[in-house]
């Protein structure tokens, strides 16, 4: 079975709502968080073997705060086992990164499901740290505190 094949079987199989573009091998699905929605991407390489998930909010960061911003992403970042917060300093969109490596084997089910949860629930964690400095000035350090403090 190909990746593309066994990624749209797990998503079937698990009732999730997605849409596809077989012959780009994309997959697009729309998550509800507890603090945000997000949509992610999956960018399936069926050549490389692996699956791609961008995980993405729709708000775009205001051009003042994108420097903050990056130091916020950084700070998290530097401390994340799994996946990276990646901003486009152009326009100010933000996504969560993460990626699987399937090669010379099939990926299970529950494999897949992490690629995705891992993306929307981190982002979902450092959601209101994000807000705190768009909307309220906080600085990186602090924000990344209130959201840890949830952790306790």
């Amino acid at each position: 079975m190909t990746l593309f094949e066994v990624l749209y079987n797990t998503l079937k199989k698990d009732c999730w709502k997605f849409d596809f573009d077989q012959k780009n091998e994309l997959f697009r699905l729309e998550i509800r968080g507890i603090n945000c929605d997000f949509v992610s991407f999956i960018i399936v390489d069926e050549e490389q073997e692996s699956l791609l998930c961008n995980t993405h909010i729709k708000q775009k960061i205001p051009f003042a705060k994108r420097v903050e911003v990056c130091n916020f992403m950084n700070r998290i970042n530097h401390e994340l086992a799994i996946g990276n917060f990646e901003m486009d300093m152009d326009d100010g969109e933000i996504r969560f990164r993460t990626y699987l490596d399937s090669a010379n084997s099939e990926p299970s089910q529950e494999q897949l499901i992490n690629l995705i949860w891992n993306g929307a629930q981190t982002f979902d964690t450092y959601y209101p740290g994000l807000i705190k400095i768009i909307s309220e000035d906080y600085p990186a350090e602090e924000a990344v505190r209130i959201c840890s403090q949830d952790d306790d």
